[in-house]
């Protein structure tokens, strides 16, 4: 399979969304990414696409901890029909370049234990770290020595 990676444009909202809708089965993945594209929450959004349209999305997002900045990933979206084909890992590892390369020191995801580790997430970074949820799922990925220490994070308003 052959496909390309590209920062998202406005434009591509509806189908973003729509891809998010039929991924996870439900409506309340692709409400939370229009509702971060229209509030300037988004940090990075970025999709895969082949000829026939957009077949993945990611979106990241900007999370506060007690005043410093730091970055939320999620949702990721890959149509069901191109799954375990890639295209989510490049995804990931692409937008984790670019938020490297962006200066940002600190990457949150509420996800797989099995799956985001192999990306450098582990639940032992996330452990300082207050949120509304904890245990394995909830991991962190630290970019750069600049990364706060510990806090309270909080999320941006989609997420309520």
């Amino acid at each position: 399979m052959s496909f390309w990676i590209r920062p998202a444009h406005e434009e591509d909202l509806e189908e973003i969304v729509a891809l998010n809708d039929l991924a996870f089965g439900g409506k309340a993945e692709g409400r939370i990414v229009r509702k971060l594209a229209k509030s300037g929450e988004s940090v990075l959004s970025l999709v895969a696409s082949d000829d026939a349209g957009i077949v993945g999305h990611i979106q990241f997002f900007r999370i506060d901890v007690e005043g410093a900045p730091a970055v939320g990933l999620g949702p990721m979206s890959v149509h069901p029909d191109f799954q375990n084909t890639g295209i989510g890992s490049g995804l990931i590892q692409m937008g984790l370049m670019a938020l490297e390369g962006a200066g940002e020191s600190l990457v949150f995801v509420l996800g797989h234990p099995e799956y985001y580790p192999r990306f450098g997430f582990s639940a032992e970074e996330a452990a300082p770290y207050q949120a509304d949820w904890s245990g394995e799922a909830f991991m962190a990925l630290q970019l750069s020595d600049e990364a706060p220490a510990s806090g309270r994070l909080t999320y941006p308003a989609a997420f309520g």
